[in-house]
Parts: C-alpha cells; structure tokens; sequence
C-alpha cells in the first residue's frame, strides 16, 4: 500500500479521513481526489484510490517534488540558458563539443515533465540529472577544478537535490535561489576574459575556423579568441577588405596578442604583399629564422614593433593558389625587450604550430 505525503510539508503518514496536515495544517479540500467525493471520509474511497495512487504523481498521494515544481523547473531553465551560453559560445567559448546542445534540451524536457507531473518524474529527474552530472564532468576532465567548470557541475547538483526525497519549503526556496545564483555565475565565469587560462596545463584549446578563407587554428591553451577592439590598444588588426579579413585573439593574462590575416586575390606578390601587411600594424625588419610550416615555402619572417610599444614577429607566406598569408603575435609591454625578444618568439612559435591551411 502507498504512503500517503502531505504535499506541502512532506509529512507521512497522513491519517485516514484528515482534512488537513496535523504537522503544518494544509487543507486537502483542494484536491481533487477530495473534490471528486464531496466531503467523504477519504477512508471510505477503499481500495480503488490505492489501486491508482503513486508517489510518483496523483492527487493526495503524491510527492512534495511533483506537488511543487515550481523551484526545480526555475532551477532548470536557468540550467538550460546556462548551458546554451556555453554551447553557442554567445559569451565565451569553451570549444565545446557539438553535443553539448543536448544538455540545454535535457534541461528544458525534465522541467517540462515536472510542471506537466506525468507518470514517475521524480525518477526521471533523478535519472536525467545524473547523466548530466555525467557529461559535465568528462566536459571538465582535462580541468576538473577550474572555476567555469566547477560552477557548471554544482549547478547540477542543485537540481539534483531538489528532486531527492521530499524536500520541504526551506530546501526548495533555498535551492531556488541558489540554483539561480549558481546559474548567473557560471555565465560570468565563462564570459571572463582569460577564462582558458584558468584552466591550467590540461586545459581547453580554443579552435579558430574560417571556412571561407580556408584556415584553422587550434590556439594555445590560455589563448581566446579577441576582438579589435581588445587588441587595439597593443597590436592593430588590418581593417577587412573585399578579398581579405583577419581574425585577432592572445592571452591577456600574460599580454600576448595576436592576428591571423589570409587575403585571396590575384596578382600579389610576397615582397609588396608582406611589406604591405607590416607597415599597416607597425615597423620591423626582415628576421633569419625559420617561419611556421603552414605558411609555405614562399615564406618571409619580421621582427614587429607597433606605436603601442609591444614587440614581436610577424610571418607571411604566399601560398601556391595565390593567397596571402598573414600570422602576427606580439608581447605588450616589452619595451625593454629587442624586437623578436624570446617571449615574443616562442608565443609566435607556439600559435604557429597550431596553423593549418586548406
């Protein structure tokens, strides 16, 4: 036979024929399993209201989680906008797997099937919850304690402990509120800047893609991807033309920043083309080292100094289908430093590795 659980306060048993919780004095009229007879004795309904009932779901018989889904609903729907943030890089990327879409699905459906109560949504919760648990942390296993993921997983765990048991008004007011506190800080530790960087030597290597212009770039881990306006003030990102575009990025925790340029035009020739490039970031000289490998055989290397005072070197290679190739990486705040100072190079040398060229 099932227990009977006042679906305010969660107390059990509650005695045949009551009117009201004797623990926190909620009336029952409002239910519809006593609607149905009027004001008779619920003992005398028999064995046909036990024969239905479930703690699962149902008039008087039923769960404090699915006769108060309200806290858990908000607290996965939080969950789910959280988790699109991350998926669609809206605020920052984690170059997350594809996938990761189907945990803002998964969060929508469990708080669908709350709100609607049908059949076992306390173990479907339970379930659905776990297996996200699950995904959070192999998304988390190259970092486990950094900030963003760490955030990601006790959101998680809030959900989950508010579908364990019967939580009363105390666990589900306090877990809403801090499943929605834990919910906001996730998007504000993903959308930090240097947010790789705090995911130390395992970390995620953002992937920089232009299928257009047919590049790839796999960043150094603690690298992102940066905009103009955040590289404008070290290193001058060329302004996009009809034939060509650039994309910047860096570690602004260590003060390394940089520009990918590809140009696809005809007639451009590797002297006039790279003379071009550099002197509309800064000045330099032609550098005797060896350029990255994806820049080709046709390949030239400068030493990089802009009016900001940052120090570095820039790459170019003219590929054999006629495009220009353009890598620049510089370290801010070198000013005692030689162009082509070793920080500078070996931040060069380390995103260059990552360059691929379609």
């Amino acid at each position: 036979m099932p227990q009977t659980l006042c679906p305010s306060c969660g107390h059990s048993p509650i005695p045949r024929g009551a009117s009201a919780c004797p623990a926190c004095g909620e009336p029952f009229d409002h239910l519809q399993s006593y609607k149905k007879v009027g004001r008779t004795r619920l003992d005398r309904l028999g064995d046909a209201v036990d024969d239905e009932a479930t703690v699962f779901g149902g008039d008087l018989v039923t769960s404090a989680v699915s006769a108060h889904p309200g806290p858990v609903a908000a607290v996965l729907g939080a969950g789910a906008a959280a988790w699109f943030l991350r998926a669609g890089g809206v605020l920052g990327s984690l170059q997350d797997p594809a996938w990761t879409y189907g945990l803002v699905a998964l969060d929508l459906v469990l708080a669908l099937v709350l709100v609607l109560n049908r059949g076992p949504v306390k173990g479907i919760a339970q379930t659905g919850l776990t297996v996200q648990l699950v995904a959070t942390a192999w998304l988390a296993r190259g970092a486990p304690t950094a900030p963003v993921h760490v955030a990601y997983f006790a959101l998680g765990l809030v959900a989950l402990f508010l579908v364990v048991g019967e939580p009363g008004p105390a666990r589900r007011y306090g877990g809403l509120g801090l499943g929605l506190a834990t919910a906001l800080a996730s998007a504000v530790l993903l959308a930090l800047p240097g947010t790789g960087a705090s995911l130390g030597g395992g970390g995620v290597r953002q992937l920089l893609v232009g299928s257009e212009l047919g590049y790839r770039l796999e960043l150094p881990v603690g690298w992102e991807r940066l905009t103009r306006e955040q590289l404008s003030a070290h290193l001058p990102l060329p302004a996009a033309t009809l034939h060509g575009s650039g994309v910047g990025f860096g570690d602004m925790a260590r003060g390394r920043y940089g520009f990918l340029w590809v140009e696809r035009s005809t007639g451009v020739k590797l002297e006039a083309g790279c003379q071009g490039l550099l002197s509309a970031v800064g000045t330099g000289e032609e550098a005797r080292t060896a350029s990255p490998a994806a820049l080709g055989s046709r390949s030239k290397l400068y030493t990089l100094s802009t009016s900001a005072g940052a120090r570095g070197t820039l790459g170019c290679g003219l590929l054999p289908d006629g495009r220009l190739v353009g890598l620049a990486v510089v370290a801010a705040g070198s000013g005692d430093a030689q162009p082509g100072d070793t920080g500078g190079q070996e931040s060069f040398a380390a995103v260059g590795e990552g360059l691929a060229l379609q």
